[in-house]
């Protein structure tokens, strides 16, 4: 297949990583020489900070699109630094394409406060629903409650969000998508028996791509690169042309598309 003649979104990357500090640049030609645009997601208030900066370097040259929000990993963080992240959202509202990555971490529980989470989680949500954004949802181990946390009161029918490096079960990713939410599917589709019988068993609707880079590479011993979005669409095909229903360059425009549509770009 000749990539030249496709075009791809990485719904989710961390561009703004420290990790690619001497090498981003490249990093970033690397992708607009394939047609990969790149969503990156803040997750932190340094990441958010570094993220917009990026955007405003790249912006004669290339539209790097962003979502900033507050990753449950980081929520033991004060209330102060958080604020500061909720405070450049505001004043950043027409530079971002969503909010996130925000949600909720089995992981990352402070078990002094259960709820700081969740509190977090909601604080951000009422966030996107003020400015019509979609959320971008880290849900690891936490998938059903982020679900309900999103669907469960009446303030959020408006929310779209996007299930980022999906791992819940089918049944879940259905009500999701049923619902009018969107799945991404990452590199991890490379290798995780999981993640290929979660293409096998849905639809292309309200599927999206992603890398999570420089995390969940499909190369060991590599940093993950968004590029790679082409390895995960790759991989979707492989497992999808067995039921003769899409061919390559469906799957490629269908995504594509999703994407589009979810962010608004």
């Amino acid at each position: 297949m000749n990539n030249n003649n496709y075009n791809y979104i990485d719904s989710h990357c961390h561009i703004e990583d420290k990790s690619f500090n001497k090498n981003r640049d490249a990093i970033i030609k690397n992708a607009m020489n394939n047609n990969v645009k790149i969503i990156t997601s803040g997750a932190n208030l340094g990441g958010c900070e570094r993220a917009l900066k990026i955007k405003k370097d790249y912006s004669d040259i290339y539209t790097i699109y962003l979502t900033l929000g507050f990753h449950p990993c980081y929520t033991n963080a004060d209330d102060y630094v958080i604020n500061k992240v909720y405070d450049l959202i505001l004043k950043n509202e027409k530079n971002i394409v969503g909010i996130g990555e925000i949600g909720l971490d089995i992981n990352t529980v402070n078990i002094n406060n259960p709820d700081r989470q969740k509190n977090i989680f909601v604080k951000f949500i009422d966030l996107a629903n003020e400015l019509n954004k979609p959320i971008v949802v880290h849900a690891r181990g936490r998938e059903e409650e982020c679900y309900n946390t999103i669907t469960g009161s009446s303030k959020f029918n408006n929310i779209i969000s996007m299930f980022h490096c999906y791992s819940g079960d089918i049944e879940l990713a259905n009500k999701l998508i049923n619902a009018g939410h969107y799945i991404s599917i990452s590199t991890l589709v490379c290798f995780s028996e999981l993640h290929v019988n979660l293409v096998k068993n849905l639809e292309l609707e309200n599927i999206v791509v992603e890398t999570d880079s420089p995390y969940l590479s499909p190369i060991k011993g590599e940093k993950n690169l968004p590029t790679n979005v082409i390895k995960v669409v790759e991989k979707i095909y492989d497992i999808k042309k067995e039921e003769e229903t899409y061919n390559y360059d469906e799957i490629v425009n269908i995504i594509y598309r999703n994407t589009k549509i979810l962010f608004n770009i």
